[in-house]
This record gives C-alpha cells, sequence and structure tokens, in this order.
C-alpha cells in the first residue's frame, strides 16, 4: 500500500492473533533493500508497519517478500517459546557481531586513540563498571551482568532480531558475554588498521556458522494448511473430500508433506506427471491444482508460509474446435421428459422436469428440503441455499420462482405433508458414508438418461444433466430474457460492473420463466 503524501510503497502486516501478546515489546530487525529497520512491537500495536523505501512496484514486491519472510521467522519463534542457546551458537552469533563492525570500517577504521576508548568501555563492562553498574560500591556477579547488558545489549537485540529468535534468560547472559568478546577483537584489529596494519585477523576463523534450524524442521504440512482453508472456507463436504486427496497425492509425490519445502519447480514437476498419466486439463486445473492453491492461498495469509508456489501453475492449452458443451435439442428435451412424466420414481419424475425448467445443477434440486419450497410475494418458489447441502459458488444461493409447468404437473402436491429432504431419506444406511447424498441422486438420474438411447456424454458435448442448464440460457435468450435475469435464475455471478447494481426480483424471474418453453407443455 501507499501512504498520503509519498510515493514510497509500505508494508503493513497484522500480527498474527496467537502472537499477540508475546511479540509485544519485542525489538524486529526487518530487512528493507539493503539495510536493516529497527522497530519495537508497542503495547497496542495490531500490525507491523514499515516504509519499503522505493516506489518501483517491482522492487517493493522483493522487499516485501524479504520482510514477510523475516515476520514468519519472528511469529514461528513466538510460538515455539523461548529457544536455549549452546556455547557454539552464541559464539556464532557473535561471530555475526563481529563481521558486520569489521566490514563496516574496513576502509576507514578512524584512529588508534578512538578504538583505545571503546576498549576501555569493554574492559570496564567485563569488570562490572560500564554505565549505572559503575555506581555501585560493590561489583558481584550480578552487577557485571548488567553491566555487560548495558553495553552490548543493543548489539545482540539486533543479531537476535535479525535471526528470528527469542532467547532464555540463561542464554542472554551466554551470547552477550561472547558479544563483548567479540567486540574487544573488534576494537583489536581495527586498532591495528588505523595504524596501517590490514594483516588478516588469525583469529577470526574462531567463530562457528551459525546452524539455521533445517528447513521444515517445525513447518507446517500440507494437509495442516488444506484444513486450515476448509475450516475457515466450509465449501461443500464432497469438495473437502475430494480436494484433500488432491493434497495428500501432491505430497506422496514429493515424498514429504512439509508445506514450508515445496517450491514452484515442484508443483510444475507434479502437473507435468499428471499430464503424463492422461489426467485431463480441466481435472488438473480445477481440482488438484485448485486444492494446491487454496491450500498455500490460506497459508500465506494466516503466515504460515511465505509464498504461494501453485499460483500461477497451469495446464495451458488451446481450445479445440467443437469442444464446447451443449443443450439438449427440442427432440432430445421432448424425450427425456416424456420417459419422466410416465416414471413411478419421485426422483426421476421430477428432477429432469425441475433442471428443464430452471437450469439449475441437479445436485441443487436433488437436495431440496420441503422447507425450501415457499412463497415469496405471492408466487410458489424454490429456495436454493447451502443449508440444505452445497452450492458451487455464492451466487449460487438463491430463490428462484418455480415454473408453471412443474405447477400443473403437480409439484406442490408432491411436497405436501413431507418434511426434510424431497429426493433421499434423512438417515443414511451408512453412516459412515462419505459421498453426500444428493450427489448420489444427481448420478442416478445422469444413469436413467443414458439408458434412453440419446448421443449424451463428453464424447457428444452434451452432459446428462448439465446440459439442462446450457438449453435453458439458449432459450432464455431466444425469448429476449435480459442476460442479467437469466443468470439470477441459473446462479451465475455478474460479468459487468453495471450488472451489479440493482437486482433481479422473484416477479421479474417469474416473468422470464413463463417464456421458458417446456416440450409437452403449453401455458394456459
Amino acid at each position: 500500500m501507499k501512504r498520503k503524501g509519498t510515493s514510497f510503497h509500505q508494508f503493513v502486516q497484522r500480527i498474527p492473533a496467537d502472537v499477540a501478546e508475546g511479540a509485544r515489546g519485542m525489538t524486529l530487525a526487518l530487512p528493507v533493500g539493503g539495510e536493516v529497520v529497527r522497530l519495537t512491537i508497542s503495547e497496542k500495536a495490531k500490525d507491523v508497519r514499515v516504509s519499503l523505501r522505493t516506489s518501483d512496484p517491482l522492487e517493493a514486491k522483493s522487499r516485501q517478500a524479504a520482510a514477510i519472510e523475516y515476520l514468519n521467522g519472528i511469529w514461528r519463534s513466538v510460538r515455539e517459546g523461548p529457544k536455549r542457546l549452546t556455547h557454539k551458537e552464541a559464539v556464532a552469533l557473535a561471530g555475526e557481531v563481529y563481521r558486520v563492525w569489521t566490514d563496516a570500517f574496513e576502509d576507514d577504521p578512524g584512529s588508534a586513540e578512538m578504538w583505545g576508548r571503546v576498549e576501555e568501555a569493554n574492559e570496564q563492562a567485563a569488570q562490572g563498571r560500564f554505565g549505572r553498574a559503575s555506581l555501585r560500591i560493590t561489583h558481584d556477579a550480578a552487577s557485571r551482568a548488567r553491566s555487560i547488558e548495558e553495553r552490548v545489549g543493543d548489539l545482540t537485540n539486533v543479531v537476535l532480531a535479525r535471526r528470528g529468535l527469542m532467547i532464555d534468560a540463561e542464554s542472554r547472559g551466554r551470547i552477550n558475554e561472547q558479544v563483548l568478546s567479540a567486540m574487544r577483537q573488534v576494537s583489536e584489529v581495527q586498532s591495528r588498521r588505523a595504524e596501517g596494519d590490514y594483516t588478516p585477523d588469525p583469529k577470526a576463523a574462531r567463530f562457528p556458522v551459525f546452524d539455521e534450524p533445517k528447513a521444515g524442521s517445525k513447518g507446517i504440512t500440507l494437509l495442516a494448511l488444506f484444513d486450515g482453508w476448509a475450516r475457515e472456507r466450509k465449501p461443500s463436504q464432497s469438495t473437502v473430500d475430494q480436494w484433500r486427496k488432491h493434497v495428500e497425492s501432491f505430497g506422496t509425490f514429493l515424498g514429504h508433506d512439509d508445506a514450508t519445502r515445496v517450491t514452484k519447480a515442484d508443483v510444475v514437476r507434479w502437473k507435468d506427471a499428471l499430464l503424463e498419466a492422461e489426467n485431463a486439463p480441466k481435472t488438473i486445473n480445477d481440482a488438484k491444482l485448485a486444492a494446491l492453491k487454496v491450500a498455500f492461498s490460506w497459508g500465506v495469509a494466516n503466515v504460515h508460509v511465505t509464498i504461494n508456489p501453485a499460483d500461477g501453475v497451469s495446464v495451458k492449452r488451446k481450445a479445440k474446435l467443437n469442444e464446447r458443451m451443449l443443450g439438449f435439442t427440442d427432440a432430445e428435451a421432448a424425450k427425456i421428459l416424456e420417459a419422466a412424466r410416465h416414471s413411478t420414481s419421485p426422483v426421476i419424475r421430477w428432477l429432469p422436469l425441475l433442471c428443464a425448467t430452471s437450469g439449475a445443477r441437479v445436485g441443487e434440486m436433488a437436495q431440496l428440503r420441503r422447507e425450501d419450497v415457499i412463497v415469496e410475494r405471492g408466487i410458489p418458489a424454490l429456495r436454493i441455499t447451502a443449508e440444505a447441502g452445497s452450492v458451487k459458488t455464492a451466487n449460487s444461493e438463491r430463490t428462484i420462482p418455480i415454473h408453471p409447468a412443474v405447477l400443473a404437473a403437480g409439484f406442490l402436491e408432491f411436497v405436501e405433508g413431507k418434511r426434510g429432504p424431497l429426493f433421499y431419506p434423512p438417515v443414511r444406511r451408512k453412516a459412515d458414508a462419505k459421498k453426500p447424498q444428493h450427489k448420489l441422486v444427481g448420478k442416478k438420474v445422469a444413469e436413467w438418461i443414458q439408458t434412453l438411447g440419446l448421443e449424451v456424454g463428453r464424447t457428444h458435448r452434451k452432459d446428462p444433466s448439465h446440459a439442462w442448464r446450457h438449453r435453458f440460457k439458449t432459450l432464455a435468450r431466444e425469448a429476449g430474457v435480459i442476460d442479467s435475469v437469466a443468470d439470477a435464475i441459473v446462479g451465475h455471478g455478474p460479468k459487468t460492473v453495471s450488472q451489479e447494481y440493482g437486482e433481479a426480483t422473484i416477479v421479474a424471474m417469474k416473468k422470464a420463466m413463463e417464456q421458458i418453453p417446456v416440450p409437452g407443455w403449453s401455458p394456459p
């Protein structure tokens, strides 16, 4: 974002609720470009804000990514609690202080006298006589610790903040001792340089390299990301079950389930393997990659991972000629509805007719309950809601009029006296069954239509149930129904900003529906 009055981009990240209390009072050392910006999290702070010090959008994105990665380490450290530093780790971190100070004065070390004064202060700290401790008459171990803290505490804070480390009290004393020792070594090296002696410091190699925790050693799993998304977004159970399997499959492909170790190259390799296994591009894009994308997107938003490695990965293919799905012809629609009219099964008797007259998805109609058959403004209507089972998008939840043909066929008489779901028993025969019942009902309708001898299926570009949806939109255009009203009936979202204004009322939808012909039925 940008603040008013400046061209520089600003970085803002909300402090996660679960670390807010532990983060209060922490000093951060945020990397911004080639600099480090020190910030202290106040008692009332709800977010971390810092200028990225650039107006270049690409450079701002790069600096933003670095800041996010740094803060993720900080939040992880808070969650894990104070860390105990080993002696080796304390020496390694002190070595970072040593290298920063020796590099900073590499070309212009200043005077030997200045470094003499620096060393004098260091010696006072080592004796417990630096700063406020110098006012004490006696100088015990506690005074010495406080004296060293006063002398090098800020340097310790910076090196810990750069590493995103929180340490316990014992480790604090240990690293302060090593930082003071490192600074005394800096004074010695710089004093020689000030007098023209640039001989390499033979003791510089004494500092070991600080070993970062192995990537993913305490990371978050792929399924934990997906489950977090599912808890928050609450998609249909069928989507959760199917997409969770895709995420599991990706982990199996990688050989691990650590989300923090996943790279974009890993996702591309998986995509290529799926293509090699002849998975359909639509399945790869709309299900398998989609599952990864939502999981990692949730992870980024909730500060569990720094990037979404699945972002931008998809199967790019040129649409083939004659590939677009079609609706039923008049003859096909008439054959299906005539056969349905003579069926003794309520599922077959009503679902094809309901889909034909509304353009609704078969699952939306299959999950209807008695309480979803309502009257609104004096118009018999159907309420399509996630409460009944599942809906595909936010626009799928809607109330639509019942077509006159459905009323004339006796639908209201059919639902009279019923309770709960209209097309399946409310209690499942298998308590542990995962497939939603309305999905099974929809599948039953599709299988029945395929027995009628029609040319349906992907080969013929006609889905046994979804073809009603295509047909309805075609008939709506032929009847002159405006797109916004037709979209409201079938549950499509607005395509333009102008269509977002106003609403298609149930009266407008009723007038539109009355224009949709139904084979074998004529309006009174």
